[in-house]
């Protein structure tokens, strides 16, 4: 188990996004995607669980928008998982309605 600051991946489970998705939570939150995109390169669709972010700013958002690129660039594709209000909220604030739903869609 981890805890809402520590995004995991399992066999069993999705990535998962920590509550707090924010300038606060940047810099670990990067170095768990970059784990992520190290430990997993064949995966075409990834699902990423989004339903526990309780906050979300555009640093947060920006590290969504990073990781969808990545995985983009490498042929693989973003798919968020039950993403929560507060993130949704965040993406519609910045404009960014249509790549949240590119991603709940994948």
């Amino acid at each position: 188990m981890t805890d809402a600051a520590t995004p995991a991946t399992t066999d069993a489970m999705p990535r998962a996004l920590p509550a707090e998705l924010s300038i606060y939570s940047a810099a670990d939150t990067h170095a768990h995607m970059l784990r992520w995109l190290d430990a997993d390169r064949d995966t075409r669709v990834w699902p990423v669980q989004a339903g526990d972010v309780a906050q979300a700013d555009a640093a947060g958002v920006q590290l969504l928008l990073s990781l969808s690129h990545s995985l983009h660039a490498r042929g693989q594709q973003l798919h968020l998982v039950a993403a929560s209000d507060a993130l949704q909220q965040a993406c519609r604030r910045l404009g960014l309605s249509q790549r949240l739903s590119q991603w709940l869609d994948a």
